[in-house]
């Protein structure tokens, strides 16, 4: 299938917005994690890190390369899985509570 101008334009701008968007969870994350010193809060901010590098990353190879879609899936699949799987990480790392005593 070749792509139309429309859909390039559009793919894109959403992918330009998703790591913008990504990329401002994941960096807002991280600073808070510096300040708290939370390793909960780390990982967190790696894993939507991740997912917003494999979206950017499957719409960046989707328009400079002539893989498949089903290529292109694996590669964002890969990056979205390694996301979660920081994710999870991080709800079950304990952290400092600063309410117990």
């Amino acid at each position: 299938m070749i792509p139309t101008t429309t859909s390039t334009v559009l793919l894109v701008v959403v992918t330009a917005v998703t790591l913008v968007v990504g990329g401002s969870i994941a960096r807002l994350a991280y600073r808070a994690a510096r300040r708290t010193d939370s390793e909960p809060l780390r990982l967190f901010s790696y894993g939507f890190g991740s997912i917003a590098v494999g979206l950017a990353a499957s719409g960046f190879v989707s328009l400079v390369t002539t893989w498949s879609t089903g290529e292109v899936l694996i590669v964002q699949g890969v990056f979205v899985l390694i996301g979660l799987a920081f994710l999870v990480r991080s709800l079950y790392v304990g952290g400092q509570n600063p309410t117990s005593t």
